[in-house]
């Protein structure tokens, strides 16, 4: 009897003792980058209300896990790597805050405001992802994103784009995936911004 007793405080001993990896959370941090590009003050743009919408995208983008790809078509998740916030919701709040500071319109407002918008913003998120080739030796992030001008009224389409940008990683690793997807994304606002610039015009 006292080698069953001894034998199950060893097995919870072991257990308790049992050491979990711990998952390190990252975020999306874009680098400080100065968008070159000017709208006069009569735009039509500064006549209109602008509303971000949330953005559409795949389920695994809804999610804190961290995925990568490897080889082309096999997503894997992160057994110690994870997102502070969701993609698809850090992206959206991306295009807010770049539209508010850019001050294109004449006042921009976020999906969870309850105020009305003559115009809306659709955010679908294609690609956002860090990819592994089959002999691991080289990684790179992508990122493809469509937008969508409607106006608001009407859901009458403005004008629609996609964007898209892939950078190599420094490191093979999920820190390096997350700054590379860190600069991919920096690069899509950019081309995103001078869009909405000329489509303000």
């Amino acid at each position: 009897m006292k080698y069953i007793l001894l034998a199950l405080l060893t097995m919870i001993f072991i257990g308790c003792s049992t050491k979990v990896p711990v998952v390190t959370k990252y975020k999306i941090n874009i680098p400080s980058h100065s968008i070159q590009t000017e709208i006069s003050s009569n735009s039509k743009c500064k006549k209109q209300s602008l509303k971000v919408l949330q953005s559409f995208s795949s389920s695994i983008l809804m999610s804190s896990e961290m995925h990568y790809v490897l080889d082309a078509n096999k997503i894997y998740p992160y057994s110690a790597a994870g997102w502070a916030s969701t993609p698809n919701r850090s992206i959206s709040d991306e295009y807010f805050m770049m539209l508010r500071d850019l001050k294109f319109f004449n006042a921009v407002q976020s999906a969870k405001s309850r105020t009305k918008a003559s115009w809306l913003l659709e955010i679908k998120v294609e690609d956002f992802m860090q990819y592994y080739e089959k002999d691991n030796t080289k990684s790179f992030a992508k990122v493809s994103i469509d937008l969508t001008l409607l106006n608001a009224n009407g859901s009458d389409v403005i004008a629609s784009r996609n964007f898209h940008s892939k950078v190599n990683t420094r490191s093979l690793d999920a820190q390096g995936g997350v700054i590379a997807l860190d600069n991919a994304l920096a690069d899509v606002l950019s081309q995103s911004a001078l869009w909405i610039s000329e489509e303000c015009k």
